[in-house]
């Protein structure tokens, strides 16, 4: 991170912002999830990158406008919350190619197909996940 441009500045705009909330504590099954998420975007960046795949889109539920996250920022970002601290705010890339980017539900269909190709049908239904 660049060195705060107001620090030890009696006038930092930021004194006059609440404090920030103590980061909450993850359930155990919260927990899991991340870990699983992680697990998964591993995964999904081995499949999907030598294709071309740079990372996921997102529809962003405040702007509403779709958002590109690189395999890194979404790792590093997953691993921050298991380890229980502050996501920082992501910057957009310059001009992506949406054509790069995937959705996490494209990503987990590609693995599971990928998964049969290799290993063949399994014994499980979607709603046993």
């Amino acid at each position: 991170m660049p060195p705060d441009p107001f620090a030890d500045d009696p006038n930092d705009p930021a004194s006059f912002l609440e404090p920030e909330e103590e980061f909450p504590l993850l359930s155990d099954e919260e927990l899991l999830d991340l870990k699983s998420d992680l697990a998964n975007v591993k995964d999904f960046r081995r499949l999907l990158e030598p294709r071309g795949i740079r990372g996921i889109s997102m529809l962003c539920n405040d702007c509403d406008e779709v958002h590109y996250y690189d395999w890194d920022i979404i790792e590093s970002n997953i691993a921050m919350l298991i380890n229980h601290q502050i996501v920082p705010v992501h910057e957009p890339g310059a001009k992506p190619n949406p054509d790069e980017y995937v959705t996490w539900d494209y990503c987990l269909g590609y693995a599971d197909a990928m998964d049969y190709a290799f290993n063949g049908a399994r014994p499980r239904f979607l709603w046993d996940r």
